[in-house]
């Protein structure tokens, strides 16, 4: 056998060969499924563990020992179950094929140690071993290895032999190389992580790029090389505006960029930008700056998207718009003529045709007051009070005397403006436009826009009040306490170990458990007096306008129960169900100085003894000490 030192050298080599060889040698994830790569894993360390097992080296007169252990543990602790099982298996044929008397005694080793190793795989906690865990399975396998030791017939001699050197060598062993292949695992997902940003950024249709304080680029995606006209995003790296635009264009962008480090404020702008071939686009640039994890700044993230299509409608939509005009000016979709005395001199068909249940009337010769008269009394106009008919008719002719426009309904649903335009010696003239399809699409607008509106009050997923609603409720409800409107209750409201609840069901589970919670909440409101919020995360908030002590605090308490009797498994909570923790603030015209952020602060005070003292709890903000009250 070799030397002591020359052994312990060649199988510490070997670990680190085998881990070398998994940290470079990477099958691609695309090309093969898990499975095959988790066989790979356990046949790559079961391999190590045969040349180790057949590399022994000698501690005493008769006593031998090699790192299999170290190999086996890696390959359960890491890899999983599968793995494991795989180098255990090799292992243990290997110990069977070379024989001897310790063979058994070995089998029982490699077994035991296989059952250490799969219980911490067990009780890991993340998908890369922590240094606690690495620290606790490396002071495990030396105790299997003395422990297997005693099975052995001279073990009183053997046993005292390998105490101290066992425990430090398989120790520190198993120890670095728990280390080394979670660093490995941790790079790994650094760069699957960088991949995924990478491969995002460059799948972005719109120009997004990183300049360093010095303006020089960093990182860019292809789009921003077709917006420069570069050959490549790489062929940008180290290069600055100033190659790529007229001197102007360039210090305009590098001015705006000194701006946002010196800030540190986003900025949002629409420019007219200048190529060095002679073309001109319109920009719509954001600039934003990008802050290192130290806080120090490392330069500015740029978002450019082409509106020049935008630009150029708008502007050809603006001249139409003055055409238009003009043309109405001369001729209109219908025009009248009054002369100074408001009888009617001139119209067109048109006109005539707008008006058609008077168009008998509408001729050259008769009075404005006579067809505004008759128009009324044939139901032509609508929505006039009888007693009110004569102050109308005199409204409606002084207003031909001025300039202006009206917009009025006739009784078929169709909606007229009319423009009227006196002349210096009394006359005016009045064109008439028939504005039913805008004045249609301004109220689909108007709705739109309330629709938009209460969207953008409205969190997407719960269909509860979002963070900016809040803000301006607390804000509306503290003025109204503050005048002496009342008492303002304030419910702040947690899920109750919701990140284990996501780990354990993932994602997509987490989003119907929210959605759950949130119809809870809501069948608790007190119909449209209440409003219950999204306030963050798996954080809620229910405002409680009018609600005194008592009355938040059942509130509370019934929401509480209602979440309770949904029983919504959560393994990963101490109570087995989904429940929540609820903090109590009320405030009330007697207290100077309440703002809403100090309300807010109260509730939330409230929430973290409520989740301290056991979670699924309600509890109230008082002056000096919080009182229990379930």
């Amino acid at each position: 056998m070799i030397t002591l030192w020359h052994g312990l050298l060649a199988n510490t080599a070997i670990v680190a060969l085998v881990i070398a060889l998994w940290s470079n040698v990477r099958l691609r994830v695309s090309d093969y499924s898990p499975r095959v790569r988790q066989i790979g894993f356990g046949l790559l360390f079961g391999i190590g563990a045969i040349i180790l097992m057949s590399l022994p080296f000698q501690l005493d007169e008769g006593v031998f020992i090699d790192l299999r252990s170290t190999m086996i543990a890696i390959s359960f602790f890491v890899g999983g179950p599968v793995p494991g099982m795989i180098t255990a298996v090799m292992a243990a044929l290997f110990r069977l094929y070379w024989g001897g008397a310790g063979a058994p005694i070995g089998l029982f080793a490699i077994s035991l140690t296989s059952l250490v190793s799969f219980l911490a795989y067990r009780s890991r906690k993340g998908t890369v071993p922590s240094l606690r865990e690495s620290v606790l399975l490396s002071a495990a396998l030396p105790l299997v290895t003395i422990a297997s030791s005693l099975l052995m017939p001279n073990s009183g001699f053997v046993v005292p032999h390998i105490q101290l050197p066992v425990v430090i060598l398989v120790f520190v062993t198993t120890l670095m190389a728990c280390l080394a292949v979670a660093s490995e695992l941790r790079r790994r997902q650094v760069e699957q992580t960088n991949h995924v940003y990478r491969m995002a950024i460059d799948s972005l249709p719109e120009p997004l790029n990183i300049k360093d304080e010095q303006g020089r680029f960093v990182i860019a995606n292809p789009a921003t090389a077709t917006l420069l006209k570069a050959e490549s995003a790489e062929a940008l790296m180290g290069k600055t505006d100033f190659d790529y635009y007229p001197k102007e264009v360039a210090e305009a962008f590098r001015a705006d960029e000194l701006k946002v480090v010196e800030s540190r404020v986003a900025s949002v702008a629409e420019q007219q930008v200048h190529h060095l071939d002679g073309t001109t686009i319109w920009l719509s640039t954001l600039k934003a700056p990008l802050v290192c994890q130290e806080g120090g700044l490392f330069g500015v993230i740029t978002h450019n998207r082409d509106v020049t299509d935008r630009r150029l409608l708008e502007l050809a939509l603006a001249e139409r718009d003055r055409n238009a005009v003009e043309a109405l000016s001369g001729m209109s979709d219908g025009m009248v003529m009054f002369d100074r005395h408001l009888n009617l001199v001139f119209c067109n068909e048109r006109y005539r045709a707008m008006f058609s249940v008077t168009a008998d009337l509408r001729v050259p010769g008769t009075a404005a007051a006579s067809i505004l008269y008759a128009s009324i009394a044939r139901g032509e106009l609508v929505g006039i009070a009888q007693d009110q008919v004569g102050k109308w008719v005199e409204t409606a002719l002084s207003r031909l005397q001025q300039a202006g426009t009206v917009q009025f309904q006739l009784a078929d649903g169709r909606w007229i403006e009319s423009r009227t335009r006196p002349t210096p010696d009394g006359a005016c003239f009045v064109i008439c436009s028939d504005i039913t399809d805008t004045k249609q699409k301004e109220l689909e607008l108007r709705d739109l826009n309330d629709r938009l509106s209460v969207l953008a009050e409205t969190d997407g997923l719960t269909g509860l009040l979002n963070r900016r609603a809040f803000d301006a409720l607390m804000d509306e409800e503290v003025a109204r306490v503050e005048k002496g409107g009342g008492t303002l209750g304030l419910l702040m409201i947690d899920v109750d170990r919701f990140k284990a609840f996501n780990d354990t069901y993932g994602h997509g589970v987490g989003d119907t458990c929210l959605k759950a919670v949130a119809n809870c909440l809501k069948a608790t409101v007190r119909g449209s007096l209440d409003h219950a919020v999204r306030y963050g995360g798996e954080e809620m908030a229910l405002v409680l306008p009018d609600a005194d002590q008592e009355t938040a605090l059942a509130i509370a308490k019934q929401f509480c129960e209602s979440l309770r009797a949904l029983k919504i498994e959560h393994s990963g909570s101490e109570k087995g169900i989904v429940t929540a923790s609820v903090g109590v603030a009320i405030m009330t015209p007697a207290m100077p100085g309440m703002d809403a952020n100090r309300l807010v602060t109260r509730a939330d005070e409230a929430l973290y003894v409520a989740k301290k003292e056991g979670r699924d709890t309600v509890r109230l903000w008082e002056q000096p000490k919080l009182r229990v009250v379930q």
